[in-house]
């Protein structure tokens, strides 16, 4: 999969499809890692997570949004996700930059998928019309990875040697978090069966990270 070219404001939480998700983005120095948090007894190990993929990755910045994910998952049906995508629009057109990234993945739910295809498309349009009254160009949201299983997430983790260890679920002050665990169990074996092992462990090269 071809990198892209331009500045993006990158939606992360510390997972490993964000990881992957701001991979693809080039140049990394002009983009910026927007992160938006996690459930609270999730929040502090992604928030760390984040920070370590922005560094190894050299994002130009990272940034926290204002309302933390919980305050969006609280909103009914798909109205949490649309406020995030909007607020990240927001952010994006405050700061010139023409290019969302949103590293959603249903992991083969065709229904999930159209949903949130659906609801990028109608922020993607609000943006427009303001970007319009700013003169600035045309806003696009991305979503590379909204169409792939699991196992093609993990393929795609292995093509670019993603550092798979700096995912949240995979921190040392992890190992006895429930939901940890489960994403652990999910994403190793994707990874393994990839051959991808090695990067489920952190190597010597990253020890300055």
């Amino acid at each position: 999969m071809a990198k892209r070219a331009e500045p993006r404001l990158i939606i992360v939480d510390g997972s490993l499809e964000s990881l992957v998700a701001s991979m693809l983005v080039d140049p990394p120095d002009q983009s910026i890692a927007w992160f938006v948090g996690g459930s609270p007894e999730e929040v502090e190990l992604r928030r760390t997570a984040a920070r370590i993929q922005a560094d190894l990755l050299g994002l130009g910045e990272i940034r926290e949004v204002s309302d933390g994910a919980d305050f969006w998952a609280d909103l009914p049906g798909g109205f949490g996700e649309a406020g995030l995508l909007l607020a990240a629009v927001t952010e994006a057109v405050r700061d010139g930059i023409s290019r969302v990234m949103w590293p959603k993945q249903v992991a083969g739910d065709l229904d999930a998928m159209l949903d949130a295809a659906d609801r990028a498309l109608l922020i993607q349009r609000v943006g427009l019309i303001e970007q319009q009254r700013a003169s600035t160009p045309d806003l696009r949201i991305d979503t590379p990875l909204i169409d792939l299983s699991d196992q093609q997430v993990a393929e795609l983790v292995v093509d670019l040697d993603a550092p798979a260890w700096a995912s949240w679920w995979a921190l040392p002050d992890a190992i006895d978090l429930a939901a940890a665990q489960a994403e652990r169990v999910r994403w190793s074996e994707k990874v393994i069966q990839a051959g991808g092992e090695r990067l489920l462990t952190r190597q010597r090269r990253f020890d300055a990270a």
